[in-house]
């Protein structure tokens, strides 16, 4: 909220919002991040906070440690948008185990890539990389059936596991300013996206 309150709520079993925590920031937050939830489980674990004072802020979500502080990570910019991702394929042990990866976009043009512990919530291994001249906003989307990510810069990135290799490919088309995943009979795997007053 305006003000820099964070409110987490969940849905109860008649589908209605239960107030579960809330917490006082001190300042306006830009961008939010929630894990994805994992097999098993009925709440995500995470939650990434951006900060206007160049830093990320991972939090729990585990009931009763609510907004718990687990990690900092300092950026070179202002944060535009985060998305939390589960990809497979980065171990050479282990191919088919997946890691939990925080994407950062930052209102300089640049995304960074960093590893999320699915247990500690610590973050390591950090990668950049100059996407374009705006910001960078990060919206989830679907790669051959894999999780990915739609990165919207001054042209649209697509972010995506080939051969359990990560990927980060420009997309030949105008720039655009919002995306999301799209799926119909007609175009199993699409992105539906706008750019000024025009639907894409």
């Amino acid at each position: 909220m305006s003000g820099g309150e964070l409110l987490y709520f969940e849905l109860d079993l008649t589908g209605q919002l239960v107030e579960v925590c809330r917490k006082e920031m001190g300042r306006d937050i830009p961008c939010l991040g929630v894990a994805p939830i994992p097999k098993g489980r009925q709440r995500a674990r995470f939650l990434a906070v951006g900060d206007y004072d160049n830093t990320v802020r991972m939090v729990s979500l585990d009931s009763g440690d609510n907004f718990a502080s687990l990690a900092v990570l300092a950026l070179p910019a202002p944060p535009e948008s985060l998305c939390i991702l589960k990809m497979r394929g980065h171990s050479a042990s282990d191919p088919s185990a997946a890691t939990l990866y925080l994407n950062i976009g930052l209102q300089n043009g640049v995304l960074m890539r960093t590893v999320l512990d699915r247990i500690t919530g610590e973050l390591t291994d950090t990668r950049t990389r100059f996407l374009g001249s705006r910001p960078v906003r990060l919206f989830r989307t679907k790669v051959q059936g894999q999780p990915g990510v739609l990165a919207l810069s001054s042209r649209p990135w697509l972010c995506y596991n080939y051969q359990q290799r990560f990927q980060l490919t420009p997309l030949s088309y105008t720039s655009l300013e919002y995306g999301s995943n799209f799926t119909s009979e007609q175009c199993p795997e699409g992105i539906v996206a706008t750019t000024a007053n025009t639907l894409r």
